[in-house]
């Protein structure tokens, strides 16, 4: 009798199921459900910081590039005709819209400036020798970027699923102030 009593007692308890094994399933929704929901949006928008920095450094790059050529005429020139700006920016998702570059001087004092956009000359007042002792020549790029999120949609929420679009600014101080031996022009005016 007692070994059908044992019988007995280990038929219920193969009869019962294991409770670790719901656990695992459980588990394994709620980590599809913390990766769904948390962690990949999330890795979506990390990828937008590291995108806005290559977009900076590319900018700050080109501004600099642009103010190492002799004249002005070739700063417009190599920044409207060098596909690096744009091409190392469509590699990384990036969209470059209304890129501008223009010609800042400020007066010694800080109390007067004037932009001068590409094929206008700089008015004789302005110039290094100028009545208004101009003390800062600039070069500012300027351009509307729209950095793009790792996994991005037609449309949605700007950053999540969609490009956010920024305006970016930048400058590099203009380094060539010397004249032209040929047509005695400074090379700014150039």
């Amino acid at each position: 009798m007692n070994g059908a009593l044992n019988f007995q007692s280990r038929g219920r308890q193969s009869n019962r199921r294991s409770s670790s094994g719901h656990a695992i399933t459980e588990f394994a929704v709620g980590l599809i459900v913390l990766i769904g929901f948390v962690f990949a949006p999330l890795f979506n928008i990390a990828i937008i910081p590291i995108r806005y920095l290559i977009v900076e450094g590319a900018m700050t790059e080109m501004s600099h590039r642009v103010v190492l050529c002799e004249k002005r005429t070739e700063a417009y020139d190599m920044f409207t005709k060098d596909p690096w700006f744009t091409s190392i920016l469509e590699k990384c998702s990036v969209t470059i819209a209304n890129p501008k570059l223009k010609l800042t001087i400020i007066s010694k004092d800080g109390s007067s400036q004037i932009a001068v956009p590409n094929g206008v000359s700089i008015p004789a007042e302005w110039l290094p020798d100028g009545s208004f002792q101009p003390s800062l020549y600039s070069m500012e790029l300027s351009a509307d970027c729209s950095i793009a999120p790792l996994f991005s949609s037609a449309a949605g929420l700007p950053g999540f699923t969609s490009p956010i679009t920024l305006h970016l600014h930048t400058s590099s101080p203009w380094e060539n102030f010397s004249r032209n031996p040929i047509t005695s022009q400074y090379f700014v005016n150039e």
